[in-house]
C-alpha cells in the first residue's frame, strides 16, 4: 500500500513537472510567432475593456 501512494506521488510530481516546462515552451513558442507588438496590442485592448487603461474615459465625461 505503501508504493502505491509514493508512486502516486511522483506521478503527480513528473506529471506537474512536464505540464510546466511544456506550457512555458508553447507560450513562449506563441509570443515569438505572434510577435511582441502584436501582444502588446492585445494586452492594451484588454486594459481598455477591463478599465485598467490611465486615459480618461471622455464618455464618462459627456453625462
Amino acid at each position: 500500500m505503501e508504493t502505491n501512494r509514493s508512486t502516486r506521488y511522483v506521478l503527480f510530481a513528473l506529471g506537474a513537472a512536464l505540464g510546466s516546462a511544456l506550457g512555458l515552451v508553447l507560450g513562449s513558442l506563441l509570443t515569438f510567432w505572434i510577435g511582441e507588438e502584436t501582444l502588446r496590442a492585445i494586452q492594451r485592448g484588454l486594459r481598455r475593456l477591463t478599465g485598467g487603461d490611465d486615459r480618461p474615459n471622455f464618455e464618462m465625461l459627456l453625462q
